[in-house]
């Protein structure tokens, strides 16, 4: 080698450290390498975002804005660092050692700097973990409010609808991007689409601080819980709305499969936690003082909850909530519950004016559950109110009142929720023994093994009907139509229809329990799938919560409607003569009620220690002698028995003492 290549490289090698230097001042881009990025991936950029304050929500003569982006307020960040592009198939098998979901080929595109997709939260917020540990700074997720201000290009701004234009086309993949259209339907109800897929990323202009596809391309999740925004919320500074809340969370930067609008810089959407598909990714955030906001928890101490089995009886003591708690709707108004451990309930809605407050559809009384999913608040008159509900996690449960629609409630402070101190608990003079207050032909049933020849007759739609949830013609955005199909032959099926193309979510033989459990059993794909449910009154609607891997806690409203050769082209339905490809994103979450499977409430509660029968020392994980334990990790794993040097995480102990009893805890490791 040459003295003059030497000292050249010696040069590049300086200004590199002194880059990567720089970056720690606060006043500059950086580069982050990645060990085993081929020499075509997009390496790890950072894009210094200089501080600053700016208007958040409805951009001013945006006419596409929704009732989620207002009202507008004024919002002051910190300096920060945002990626450069989403996080790309390469990067993620860089950092997290996997290889990348299977996608297909799409002309000029390389599989490697396609964004990263069909990821969770989780996912997510794994990989922020994983490479705080390879380099030594604290990424994590942009907050809601870093997105969108660096979207619009920081103290850079142009004040362009999209990121970095007026212009969709210029700088985001969209629904109507990338093909020729391929239309579907015929007059008023033709739908015509060009979608491909997601690009390689920084495929279209970058916006004015360097930074590609915050709009389009895929969605990015961010660091918030999904919430309106407040009417009253003024002036905030570095927001971050419920940062460790296991609950739905705030998508940003629309998507290749989504329309124009939903690429806007103000656009935001909600998602469940635990979804994942093919228009979801991330983009990475760094403070510049390499600190985390003071409202965020290291990514490295945030896991999923697991999912946890009721107890068997008829109080499921996971629903109880604590003086200073009520279950309330997530980011949004509706129904309020107050479960207490005395037997004594509460639910109804209520809204307040000033000093005057209204209570809706409330009921008070005694409770008590069956089979762990539906819970029943009892009058003194003996007249009842049922609730069918799946909890997600001891914080997070989807829920509907019989014949009512579905939603998504979590487990608050009342402090917090508005108008909750207003919602008094009734107090039972004399409580009726359970034996008393739950009805005879109420019964606890098996569900390890459930009667399999029950079948409501109010899901069986007839022929020429189907039940279809149509987001297109309702504007519900998207451009998925949902169809479910039952036939007294004991058949069903359940297919989305997007773009003329239709995919399997369930099919096979079903059996209901109770009027409001479901279970296909697809014996050609080996797979579960169970739902419940509830039908209206007048019985033209149905409302399910899934516990399908792929969606978990998230509920869907189908009407009945004509589905003949007919009503075919109106609709854009056509009967889909063969189902090939049903979803493999795993099959039914559901746990049977069972003293194996069940987590005490108390062991879940954040900030909580765990119970004192099992003691920490450092990272060992002690336990006394006579007992037999069983470590399990987040994913339901068995990695150890008695004790065992764990790294830092939440782990499931299953604790078998001398006496038989048997304790399930959820335990962390600090």
């Amino acid at each position: 080698m040459s003295t003059k290549l030497i000292f050249r490289t010696a040069l590049l090698a300086i200004a590199a450290f002194f880059s990567s230097a720089m970056a720690q001042t606060g006043n500059t881009n950086y580069t982050v390498p990645l060990t085993g990025l081929s020499s075509n991936s997009k390496t790890l950029d950072m894009i210094f975002v200089e501080g600053g304050t700016y208007k958040r929500g409805c951009s001013e003569g945006d006419t596409k804005c929704e009732s989620t982006e207002k009202p507008a307020h004024n919002v002051t960040l910190s300096s920060y660092y945002v990626g450069k592009y989403e996080i790309t198939n390469a990067q993620w098998k860089a950092v997290m050692g996997e290889e990348t979901s299977s996608q297909p080929s799409l002309p000029g595109s390389s599989s490697d700097n396609r964004p990263k997709t069909s990821i969770t939260w989780y996912d997510a917020i794994a990989f922020t973990c994983k490479l705080r540990e390879m380099t030594g700074k604290k990424y994590r997720l942009l907050t809601d409010a870093e997105f969108e201000y660096a979207a619009r290009g920081g103290k850079k701004t142009n004040g362009y609808l999209y990121s970095g234009s007026n212009n969709a086309d210029d700088v985001a993949w969209h629904l109507n991007s990338t093909y020729p259209p391929t239309c579907y339907g015929s007059g008023s109800y033709q739908q015509c689409f060009t979608m491909s897929g997601p690009q390689d990323v920084g495929s279209l202009a970058a916006n004015e601080l360097g930074t590609y596809d915050m709009s389009g391309n895929v969605y990015e999740w961010t660091h918030d819980s999904w919430g309106n925004f407040s009417s009253n919320a003024g002036d905030l500074t570095n927001p971050i709305d419920r940062p460790t809340a296991h609950t739905q969370k705030t998508r940003r930067g629309g998507s290749y499969d989504q329309l124009p609008s939903d690429s806007r810089i103000s656009a935001r959407k909600i998602r469940s936690i635990e979804g994942k598909d093919g228009s979801i990714g991330f983009r990475l955030a760094l403070s510049v003082n390499d600190s985390d906001p003071a409202a965020q928890i290291n990514p490295c101490e945030i896991h999923q909850p697991p999912p946890s089995g009721g107890k068997p009886g008829f109080r499921d003591e996971r629903l109880i909530t604590a003086d200073d708690e009520v279950w309330a709707p997530s980011g949004g108004y509706g129904a309020i519950l107050k479960i207490k451990a005395d037997g004594s309930a509460v639910a109804g809605s209520v809204y307040c004016s000033g000093n005057y407050c209204m209570t809706s559809d409330s009921v008070s009384g005694e409770w008590y559950t069956a089979n762990c999913m539906a819970l029943n608040i009892v009058r003194p008159n003996g007249t009842s109110k049922k609730f069918i509900y799946y909890l997600i996690d001891l914080d997070n449960m989807s829920m509907m009142p019989e014949f009512g629609m579905p939603g998504r409630f979590e487990r608050k402070k009342v402090s917090d929720t508005s108008s909750a101190a207003k919602l008094k608990v009734p107090t039972i003079a004399s409580p009726r023994p359970l034996d008393q207050l739950v009805p005879s032909t109420v019964k606890n049933i098996d569900m390890k093994n459930p009667p399999t020849t029950g079948r409501d007759s109010r899901l069986i739609e007839g022929p020429d009907f189907a039940w279809i949830q149509d987001n297109v013609a309702t504007g519900a955005g998207g451009t998925h139509r949902y169809r479910k199909d039952f036939d007294s032959e004991a058949a069903m099926r359940f297919v989305v229809w997007d773009k003329g193309q239709y995919t399997g979510l369930a099919q096979g033989p079903w059996f209901t329990v109770d009027d409001i459990f479901l279970r296909v059993n697809d014996n050609t794909n080996n797979g579960t799938y169970d739902y419940l449910y509830t039908v209206s009154s007048d019985g033209k609607t149905l409302y399910h919560i899934s516990f399908q891997a792929y969606e978990p806690g998230d509920f869907r409203m189908f009407q009945k409607k004509s589905a003949n050769a007919d009503s075919a082209a109106k609709y854009g339905w056509t009967e889909p003569s063969k189902l090939a490809n049903t979803f493999n994103q795993g099959t039914s979450t559901y746990f049977p009620p069972d003293e194996s499977n069940y987590t005490p409430p108390s062991s879940d509660r954040e900030g909580e220690k765990p119970t004192p029968i099992l003691s920490q020392n450092g990272v060992n994980l002690k336990v006394g002698n006579g007992t037999v334990v069983e470590i399990y990790n987040i994913k339901g794993n068995l990695i150890s028995r008695q004790k065992a040097n764990l790294p830092k995480g939440i782990y499931l102990v299953k604790v078998r003492f001398d006496n038989g009893d048997v304790k399930i805890l959820r335990v962390p490791v600090l």
